[in-house]
């Protein structure tokens, strides 16, 4: 919930810096307006360098089309849109701006130095180069093209009605398909897809580009930390907090919390026997079930099949209820396994082929779990041995059972 948290506020923030920063004009000096003018290009630049880093071909891709449009916007359209060829140049932008973000909207992800992003780059390199050769040589060819489609209007605002519906839905398709694919929603292409919308719509507002082109760099550049900070402290795996995020968040609770260490019981049996396929299964499926546990505890992912409870403010007499109750839950699920050629596309029909394999039951598996106090302990280090030895003895014991250190 904090992740997709974070990716609703990130546009939001960026919105009302540029607001802000709009309101702001009238007290401005002119050189820091002429660094305002500038500022897309920086910002965007920066953008479009760090997804090069990072090897996000959709999200260089999509500075790339912020940085050409704005130079667009620059070059052609400091002219009153009533002069040739400004007015074309404002068409052909407020068409092409949501079409070329609908195309990294649609397509994968697939790294910058993949062959097929590489070739749509040069496609696209070269449509540009002759849109503008086109504006030097012949500047009222457009005109002729795009005959009085300028002149209408879409809700009162300056864009034309044609584009107005294609920036409309191409702001929905950047909604809706992330949701298809069950992809982690990114503001970053319909924040971009907003914020040029109302760039064209509002154009007649001085430096309205300026402000909205940064801001649309500048929420790229948030959504990329976000995404380098998620591989940081994210297990790719299972999808929970890993083991520095573990360190991270102790470093603020003190000595008042309790850890519990929860190992999956026989689990080399089960990738030497079922391969590591099924072994990946089952650790998210632990994992999803450690994200559910009561009591305020965080799930994180200490490594192999191992994983750890944080219950801040908590001692273990608190918590032995909750990891009772999640051992029981996870000791009488069945799992079952799945083929990803065969395994459904729609999520309902997966549900359903779930839950009847659940009734036959594929594999079942159980937890060793170990709980330590910290106040028990000077350093985190001791309070993980305490609790990793309470886990052990768990399993002396007989496996499937709660110890507390």
């Amino acid at each position: 919930m904090s992740q997709i948290l974070i990716r609703l506020l990130a546009p939001i923030f960026c919105l009302i810096l540029a607001a802000f920063t709009y309101w702001q004009l009238p007290a401005l000096k002119d050189d820091q307006l002429a660094l305002l003018e500038q500022l897309p290009f920086i910002i965007c630049g920066l953008a479009a360098f760090m997804a090069l880093l990072a090897n996000h071909s959709r999200d260089l891709g999509t500075a790339m089309t912020m940085l050409i449009g704005y130079w667009l916007i620059r070059y052609f359209l400091q002219a009153p849109l009533t002069a040739e060829p400004a007015s074309q140049v404002f068409s052909l932008i407020s068409l092409c701006l949501p079409l070329m973000l609908a195309v990294f909207i649609v397509l994968p992800d697939t790294g910058w130095r993949h062959p097929a992003f590489l070739v749509l780059i040069a496609f696209i390199s070269i449509f540009a180069l002759i849109i503008i050769s086109l504006f030097q040589w012949q500047p009222l060819w457009f005109a002729n093209l795009l005959p009085g489609i300028s002149e209408s209007t879409f809700f009162g605002l300056k864009i034309s009605a044609p584009a107005g519906l294609l920036f409309l839905l191409v702001y929905t398709l950047g909604i809706i398909l992330p949701l298809l694919r069950r992809e982690y929603l990114d503001s970053s292409l319909p924040g971009c897809v907003f914020f040029s919308f109302i760039t064209v719509g509002r154009f007649q507002l001085p430096y309205i580009s300026s402000t909205m082109f940064s801001a649309a760099g500048l929420l790229l550049i948030i959504n990329q930390t976000q995404a380098l900070l998620n591989m940081v402290y994210r297990d790719e795996l299972t999808q929970i907090p890993n083991r520095r995020a573990l360190l991270r968040d102790v470093r603020s609770m003190g000595n008042h919390y309790a850890l519990a260490m929860v190992d999956v019981d026989h689990f080399k049996p089960i990738n030497d026997q079922y391969g590591h396929d099924l072994g990946d299964q089952v650790l998210r499926a632990i994992a999803a079930k450690l994200r559910r546990v009561g009591g305020g505890g965080r799930a994180y992912r200490f490594g192999g099949e191992e994983f750890c409870l944080l219950f801040r403010g908590k001692t273990p007499d608190q918590v032995i209820d909750y990891l009772e109750e999640l051992r029981k839950t996870i000791a009488n699920y069945d799992m079952s396994t799945r083929d990803k050629k065969s395994r459904p596309r729609l999520q309902s029909s997966g549900e359903k082929k779930r839950g009847a394999s659940r009734r036959q039951g594929n594999i079942r598996v159980t937890v060793s779990i170990g709980v330590a106090d910290a106040q028990d302990a000077l350093r985190f280090e001791g309070v993980m041995k305490a609790a990793d030895s309470a886990m052990y003895r768990a399993k002396e014991a007989g496996r499937n059972q709660t110890r507390i250190a």
